[in-house]
């Protein structure tokens, strides 16, 4: 399970004066602080502490000596918001990397595999209503930004996953991977509604996605009913400048 801390996002907020996740390539851009979507990557297997940051444009990110992030606990793919300031290259090992940074803060996302949907895990999967409200490819993950309702408190769960039918074609005559984005609210009576992010590791459909024209996405809304998206792989790159941070508190896995 995983807990989303909003308060703690809200506060990185209140210290950035504009939201800008993507920097420019001017040297201007560099006494600026950033937040930013990015994957965390490990620089040695063996070495959790030591890791680099590669942004949804695929620019890479250095996280310079005195970065606030010592007790980071780094894991491979691990999604995360991350709050830094660009810094200018002084150092050999600088050239690995597009940037080198200070970290201020990292803010894990909830990262995810898309799993099958089979007849025996129906049920816990769970069907109830939830908002698909952006998403984008990049990077190898599916991330989207949601919306459902609930009584935002922390003792309650709730569950969201990204699924494929195995009991339906994966993709379709025209091309496209049809998955499914599934809520379960636990019985959480609906109250107040409450907005998310997530990503979901592309791993276990990266075969099909080689020649796939896109994604499509099959909803269970809160005021439409089932609604499908389609994400045209060409066109929903994502470049790193959505503004967003996660608002629901409670604990979602």
């Amino acid at each position: 399970m995983k807990r989303i801390n909003w308060i703690g996002m809200c506060l990185i907020i209140m210290l950035i004066p504009m939201l800008q996740a993507c920097m420019d390539e001017t040297e201007s851009g560099l006494n600026g602080s950033y937040l930013a979507i990015s994957t965390v990557r490990l620089k040695d297997a063996a070495e959790p502490t030591s890791f680099y940051l590669v942004l949804d444009n695929g620019k890479t990110v250095n996280p310079v000596e005195g970065s606030a992030v010592e007790n980071y606990k780094a894991e491979e793919g691990q999604r995360t918001f991350t709050y830094m300031r660009y810094l200018e290259k002084n150092n050999s090992e600088s050239d690995s990397y597009d940037y080198n940074a200070e970290v201020f803060h990292l803010q894990n996302i909830l990262t995810k595999d898309i799993i099958p949907l089979t007849q025996a895990t129906a049920d816990s999967i769970g069907a109830d209503p939830i908002n698909m409200t952006y998403g984008w490819v990049s990077e190898g993950y599916l991330t989207l930004e949601f919306q459902f309702y609930s009584t935002n408190n922390e003792a309650k769960r709730h569950m969201i996953n990204m699924v494929y039918d195995v009991d339906k074609e994966l993709v379709d005559a025209e091309g496209y991977i049809n998955l499914e984005f599934r809520h379960n609210a636990f019985e959480d009576e609906s109250i107040i509604l409450g907005e998310g992010l997530a990503s979901f590791k592309l791993d276990n459909i990266a075969e099909e996605l080689e020649n796939a024209k896109g994604i499509k996405i099959e909803v269970n809304t809160i005021y439409n009913g089932s609604k499908q998206y389609i994400l045209n792989l060409e066109n929903h790159t994502h470049e790193n400048t959505r503004k967003t941070t996660e608002k629901i508190g409670l604990t979602i896995f």
